[in-house]
C-alpha cells in the first residue's frame, strides 16, 4: 500500500496483504486496509509500522467506511457481516513507554443473508448502507441497525455506491452498467441511467453537491448532474479498468486508480463545459 502527497510523491511503501480497501484515518497519520484474507490492518504513516492486524473477517474485506464523527468506521466482508468499530487510544509498551497508540475496538456486527460488497454511511450517521451479492441495497438505522429501505432494481451485484452530503440521494453503480439514483425519503429510484461500456466500479458524490463521479472497467470516468440526470463530462485517458476514485473534500480535484497502473488527479478548471458537445 502506498500513500502519496497531491504533489504527485510517495510518502511511503507499506507492506500489507492483499488490499482491496483502504483510508485514511481522520489526520492522516495512519491508514486503515481491508484484505482479501478477512483482516483489517491498521498502518502508521511515518514509521511504516503494522499498528495492529485484526481478523475481523471469515472472508474477504470488500469495503471499509469512516464513520462522519471520525471516531469510528465500519468494515463489510464476504462473511455476510458488517461489523462495527471505535478507535481508541491505549498503552502498547512495544509501541511506546510514553505515548499512547491507536486501535481498533469492536463494538457491534450485522449479520445479513448474502456477502458484502459495499458500506456506507450518511453525513448526518442518521443511517448506513449496504450492498449485498443478491443486486439489492439495504439502508439501516445506524444507531439500532434497525431496516429501513431495501433497494431493488439492479440486475447484477452494486459494487460502489454513495451518499450526497444532504443525505436525499444514494447513487449506485453496478456489474449491470448502470448508475441508478435513488430517493432516500420513500427508497423511489429517480433514475436508472446506462452509464458505461462495462462494470461501474466506483460511484462518489461531489461534497455538498449532487454532481457525481463514476468508474468503470471500460476506462472512463465520467460527472453527471444528478437532479438533471444529465451527463456533464467524460474524462477518458486511461488505458485499462478503473478501480477507485475519491473526491477531495473541497471538490476541486479527484483521483482514479487504473489497472493500467496510474493514479490520475483530474483538477478543476475554469474552462466552459458545452453539454451538447459531450453528448
Amino acid at each position: 500500500v502506498r500513500p502519496w502527497k497531491q504533489a504527485g510523491a510517495c510518502i511511503r511503501s507499506l507492506e500489507s496483504g492483499y488490499g482491496l480497501c483502504s483510508m485514511f484515518v481522520p489526520g492522516n497519520k495512519q491508514v486503515i486496509v481491508g484484505t482479501k484474507e478477512g483482516k483489517v490492518e491498521l498502518h502508521e504513516v511515518s514509521s511504516g509500522t503494522v499498528l495492529e492486524l485484526v481478523d475481523a473477517h471469515e472472508g474477504a474485506v470488500w469495503s471499509v467506511a469512516l464513520r462522519p464523527d471520525g471516531r469510528g468506521m465500519m468494515s463489510g466482508g464476504a462473511d455476510k457481516k458488517v461489523k462495527f468499530w471505535d478507535f481508541e487510544l491505549i498503552k502498547d509498551p512495544e509501541y511506546s513507554t510514553t505515548a499512547k497508540r491507536l486501535s481498533l475496538g469492536h463494538t457491534r456486527t450485522l449479520e445479513l443473508d448474502e456477502d458484502v460488497l459495499c458500506v456506507r454511511y450518511s453525513a448526518d450517521s442518521k443511517f448506513v448502507a449496504v450492498s449485498l451479492l443478491d443486486s439489492t441495497v439495504k439502508v439501516l438505522y445506524e444507531d439500532s441497525l434497525k431496516f429501513f429501505l431495501s433497494l431493488y432494481g439492479h440486475k447484477l451485484p452494486v459494487l460502489s455506491m454513495d451518499i450526497s452530503t444532504d443525505g436525499t440521494l444514494l447513487a449506485t453503480g453496478s456489474a449491470d452498467k448502470t448508475l441508478k439514483l435513488w430517493g432516500l425519503d420513500f427508497g423511489d429510484c429517480h433514475r436508472s441511467l446506462r452509464a458505461h461500456a462495462d462494470s461501474v466500479t466506483a460511484v462518489v458524490f461531489v461534497p455538498n453537491t449532487h454532481y457525481l463521479f463514476s468508474a468503470s472497467k471500460d476506462g472512463s470516468v465520467k460527472y453527471w448532474d444528478a437532479d438533471k440526470f444529465e451527463l456533464v463530462l467524460s474524462l477518458n485517458a486511461h488505458l485499462s479498468e478503473v478501480w477507485c476514485l475519491v473526491v477531495s473534500s473541497l471538490g476541486d480535484f479527484v483521483v482514479s486508480g487504473s489497472h493500467d497502473r496510474s493514479i490520475r488527479i483530474w483538477a478543476q478548471s475554469d474552462e466552459q463545459v458545452f453539454l451538447e458537445e459531450e453528448r
